[in-house]
C-alpha cells in the first residue's frame, strides 16, 4: 500500500512540476521512506500457546502484527489471556509475554538476536506454556 501511494505521489509530482531539481529531491525522499518502511519489517515473530488438557496438548500459534508507529518497530499479539510484544531498537530487542487478567505477571527479555538471527522467550506453568519466537 505504501509503495503504491509512494509511486502515485512521485507520478503526480512529475506531472505537476517542471523543475528537475525538485523532482530529484522528491524521488530521493520517496526512496528513503520506502527503504525505511521495508527495513522496519525485517523482523518476524510468532506467539504460541500450549495447553495441557487431560493427556492432549492444544497448540495455538499466530504471527505477531506489525504496529504502524513512525520511527519504531513494534509487533504485538493477543492469544486469550497472553499478550506478546516485541520492540526493536537497532539490533537489540525488548520482548515480553505478559499474562492476564491483570497483565502484571510474565517474562521480559532485553538483548540481541543470537548468531543465527533468532530470539526465543518462554513462560511456563503447570498446564500452559507460552512461547515467543523472532527471526530477522
Amino acid at each position: 500500500m505504501l509503495f503504491l501511494l509512494t509511486n502515485f505521489s512521485v507520478f503526480w509530482y512529475v506531472e505537476s512540476s517542471n523543475k528537475q531539481g525538485k523532482y530529484m529531491k522528491l524521488l530521493g525522499l520517496t526512496s528513503l521512506l520506502l527503504l525505511t518502511s521495508i527495513s522496519s519489517f525485517a523482523i518476524e515473530c510468532t506467539g504460541e500457546r500450549r495447553e495441557l488438557i487431560g493427556t492432549e496438548v492444544k497448540v495455538t500459534k499466530e504471527s505477531l502484527v506489525h504496529q504502524n508507529i513512525p520511527g519504531l518497530v513494534k509487533l504485538t499479539l493477543d492469544i486469550d489471556e497472553a499478550y506478546y510484544s516485541v520492540t526493536q531498537h537497532d539490533d537489540s530487542i525488548i520482548a515480553m509475554i505478559t499474562l492476564g487478567p491483570d497483565y502484571t505477571n510474565g517474562n521480559l527479555f532485553k538483548g540481541d538476536f543470537d548468531s543465527n538471527g533468532r530470539m526465543r522467550l518462554s513462560s511456563v506453568s503447570a498446564r500452559k506454556t507460552y512461547i515467543l519466537e523472532c527471526t530477522k
